[in-house]
C-alpha cells in the first residue's frame, strides 16, 4: 500500500525577470515501510521534492499525497537534517521534549514513549547529559528519537549524514537504518552518495538535471544483507553504483 504518492509534480519559481522551471512532471510512489533515495546531478532539486513533500513549498502543478490526502494537511510528515540542531543548554531528554512541546503533545504518555525509545536505542544513561558530552553518532540518533517522539509515518533524511566524518558517517547510517527499520516507517533520503543510497534503499529515483524529471527508478534487492554496511561489500550493489553512475554522467 502507497503512504506517499506524487503525481506529474511541478515547480516554477516566477520573478520580475520571468519563469525558472524547477520540477517538471515528477511522479513516484513510496510505499509503508518503504526505503527511497533521491539522487541526482548537484542543483537538480532534490531537497525541493523534500520540501514539497513537507509542506514548506507547494507545487505549481500535480498532486502529493499521504495516506490519500494532501500532503500539505498532513501531521505524519518528520524531517532529519544535516545538523542534529540539539540545543546545548537543554539535556537530551530535553532537547528530545522540544518538538513535542512546541506541537502541544508533551502528555505522560509522550514521555513513557520517550523513555522507552531512549532504552531502546541505548540513549537512557545519557538522557541527562548536554550535547556536547555526546559523540556526533549519538548526537543524530538523539536528533532521530527526537522525531520519532511525534510518530511520523514518513521520515524524510536530508542529507542527513553529511556533517559527519566518514567513519562515523558508516556507524550513523547502520544505527539510523536499523531504527527506521524497526519502527517501520516510510522514508526518503536525499543524498550526494550513491554508494550511501544503495545501501540503505529499496528503491532509488534518479533524476535528470533542472528541470528535473524522473529518469529511472530502480528496485535494490539487498534485503537478505542485514546492514547498510555490509551491502556496501556486495557484488549487487556494485553492479548497481556502475549502471546508476553511468546514467548520472
Amino acid at each position: 500500500m502507497n503512504i506517499l504518492e506524487l503525481k506529474n509534480v511541478g515547480l516554477t519559481y516566477f520573478s520580475k525577470n520571468g519563469e525558472t522551471k524547477a520540477l517538471d512532471d515528477i511522479s513516484f510512489d513510496v510505499k509503508n515501510s518503504e526505503f527511497v533515495s533521491i539522487v541526482g546531478p548537484s542543483g537538480c532539486g532534490k531537497t525541493t521534492i523534500l520540501s514539497l513533500i513537507s509542506g514548506l513549498l507547494s507545487p505549481t502543478k500535480g498532486s502529493i499525497l499521504v495516506e490519500g490526502q494532501d500532503a500539505k494537511i498532513s501531521n505524519k510528515i518528520g524531517y532529519m537534517f544535516q545538523k542534529d540542531e540539539l540545543f546545548e543548554w537543554r539535556t537530551i531528554l530535553k532537547n528530545i521534549y522540544l518538538g513535542l512541546e512546541v506541537q502541544g503533545k508533551l502528555s505522560e504518555e509522550a514521555k513513557l514513549r520517550v523513555d522507552k525509545l531512549l532504552q531502546k536505542y541505548g540513549l537512557w544513561e545519557f538522557r541527562n547529559s548536554h550535547p556536547s558530552e555526546l559523540s556526533g553518532g549519538m548526537r543524530q540518533r538523539a536528533a532521530l528519537i527526537r522525531t520519532l517522539a511525534l510518530q511520523p509515518k514518513i521520515m524524510l533524511l536530508d542529507e542527513a549524514f553529511s556533517a559527519l566524518d566518514y567513519q562515523t558517517r558508516l556507524n550513523v547510517v547502520d544505527d539510523v537504518y536499523k531504527i527506521l527499520r524497526e519502527e517501520k516507517i516510510a522514508s526518503i533520503l536525499v543524498t550526494h552518495d550513491l554508494a550511501e543510497a544503495i545501501s540503505m534503499s529499496d528503491k532509488i529515483v534518479v533524476l535528470t538535471k533542472r528541470p528535473a524529471i524522473v529518469k529511472s527508478i530502480h528496485q535494490v534487492n539487498l534485503l537478505d544483507i542485514p546492514t547498510p554496511f555490509e551491502r556496501r561489500e556486495s557484488v549487487e550493489s556494485k553492479k548497481l553504483f556502475n549502471k546508476i553512475w553511468e546514467e548520472l554522467q
